[in-house]
């Protein structure tokens, strides 16, 4: 199963207090049942000196996989003319399309809306991962990380 972390949500993932929905995801991407997957862009906004260190440790890991960024730009160049996302974070969206990765964990609501509009996130459809209500960790987000249907087959 391959996810994505939005920057605004990587405190809670990378950070020293984790809530528990962090603290599960985490834990996911670490047993290697969760895969994150990452490119240029969203590499340069998770700047975070704990991130970091922890994105470069699972690429040699293989637990991180690093999609080509002139591929996923290309992408973005293309959704930016198309003009139908609604997130200032089209490279997300971008990324999405090209790693097949269906889980971002987000709090941001337009890109939750970009990730629910099946005509950018198909086959499977996207869900969300959030803490935007609850910090605690909920049977929903339980059923998330177990569903291993949240990654397009390349």
């Amino acid at each position: 199963m391959c996810a994505i972390i939005d920057v605004n949500v990587s405190h809670e993932v990378f950070g020293d207090s984790r809530p528990k929905a962090g603290e599960k995801f985490l834990e996911r991407l670490n047993s290697g049942a969760l895969r994150l997957v990452v490119s240029g862009k969203l590499l340069a906004e998770l700047n975070d000196g704990k991130a970091q260190q922890w994105i470069q440790q699972g690429l040699n890991a293989g637990i991180v996989r690093r999609e080509a960024a002139g591929t996923v730009d290309g992408r973005e160049e293309a959704l930016s003319r198309e003009g139908r996302c609604l997130s200032n974070d089209i490279h997300v969206i971008a990324l999405a399309q090209i790693s097949g990765a269906r889980l971002p964990y987000s709090n941001d609501m337009a890109l939750r809306k970009d990730f629910r509009n099946k005509s950018l996130i198909d086959k499977p459809r996207g869900k969300v991962y959030s803490t935007n209500q609850r910090k605690d960790f909920t049977s929903g987000q339980a059923r998330l990380l177990n569903d291993r249907n949240l990654c397009r087959n390349r």
